[in-house]
């Protein structure tokens, strides 16, 4: 798929990476939901640019704007504050959000007063849920990047966004069962790890820990030049071609933070990996696309794996439904537990260990 000249400039690996995937086997060409989804987010990157990210392609990743008090994030999250009331939740205030722009037609949905002031009461009541589970002290360090031109509040001296709360709750939730909490030096795989919010909280608070980016283009593009600009001094393995893993295991060895297209999974020698992510993209594949990257996971990880999709979901594009119980798990692979998500009550998680 061609880039525009503004997109290309701004991401200057996008043509390569479009090129690797044109030329990948048809088990990881993306599926027709994705290729649609792609269209509109090539065209939002080419009118806003790589500025404005996170308030136009972002908002097609797992990011929500839950302002009626009918939704069901934001009376999860009401009712759990109702049991520990905390009054400075009505001070947040919901920064300039005139240029953000969400769905396929790119509607405002924060265009009403009240709607903003709604977004801005429950980021805050997200914060101080996340808070309650954040033993260790993440979210009194961490603030949402500049970088992207994000959607925050200003909250207690902080600026905080959905998706830094999202984060560390999902940081949490998927070192559970690994010793002391935390990845050791083999790191991290995440599929599907769009433009690497949940990358920079891992890279911040595990600094020793290698974390490995699996993506279609131009979320891996996107990703690429947000981490790099925010972690440059973290030697990285760039997206490039390669054909066998002898030609890149030296660099792939020193690199902290890694890059990687679907089909290049299959070319690498196992990982060992101490932790494998995927959060609310494998519903969006063929079923066979969704064995195929289970089988890939489960060859590459030595610790434990992590999923968050939907508990039920229609791909109208490629018209199949995936229900909690449709994923093909490995057989090596030990449920720790499987809940429906305390934030998003429409999604489940689920985290395994993996044997030996």
């Amino acid at each position: 798929m061609p880039t525009t000249s503004r997109t290309g400039a701004a991401l200057p690996d996008l043509q390569a990476m479009w090129v690797e995937m044109e030329q990948a086997p048809a088990i990881v060409q993306p599926s027709n939901f994705w290729r649609s989804l792609n269209d509109h987010n090539l065209r939002q990157l080419d009118d806003e640019g790589f500025a404005h990210f996170k308030r136009t392609v972002n908002q097609n990743y797992f990011s929500w704007v839950p302002h009626p008090l009918r939704d069901e994030q934001f009376r999860a999250m009401a009712i759990s504050w109702l049991r520990r009331p905390v009054a400075d939740v009505f001070s947040a205030r919901l920064g300039d959000v005139t240029t953000l722009e969400a769905g396929g037609d790119r509607a405002h949905p924060l265009v009403g007063a009240g709607a903003r002031r709604l977004h801005a009461l429950f980021l805050a009541l997200l914060w101080q849920y996340v808070r309650r589970h954040d033993h260790r002290g993440i979210l009194e360090r961490l603030e949402e990047p500049e970088l992207g031109d994000p959607v925050v509040i200003e909250y207690r001296g902080r600026r905080i966004s959905q998706d830094l709360c999202n984060s560390v709750f999902e940081l949490y939730s998927a070192t559970a069962a690994l010793p002391g909490g935390e990845p050791g030096p083999r790191g991290v795989l995440e599929l599907g790890g769009g433009y690497g919010r949940v990358a920079y909280v891992f890279l911040e608070e595990f600094p020793q820990a290698r974390y490995i980016l699996c993506d279609i283009p131009p979320a891996l593009a996107i990703a690429q030049r947000y981490l790099t600009e925010l972690f440059a001094d973290r030697r990285t393995f760039r997206f490039r071609h390669f054909d066998s893993h002898a030609e890149v295991a030296d660099e792939l060895a020193q690199a902290q933070i890694v890059f990687l297209t679907p089909n290049q999974l299959e070319l690498l020698e196992p990982l060992g990996v101490d932790l494998f992510v995927n959060i609310s993209s494998l519903h969006e594949m063929r079923p066979e696309q969704i064995a195929h990257f289970l089988e890939q996971a489960d060859r590459h990880t030595d610790g434990s794996a992590y999923i968050k999709q939907w508990q039920r979901w229609h791909n109208p594009h490629d018209d199949v439904v995936i229900a909690r119980e449709d994923y093909p798990i490995p057989q090596r692979w030990q449920l720790v537990y499987s809940r429906v998500h305390p934030i998003q009550r429409a999604f489940f998680d689920a985290l395994y260990r993996v044997a030996g």
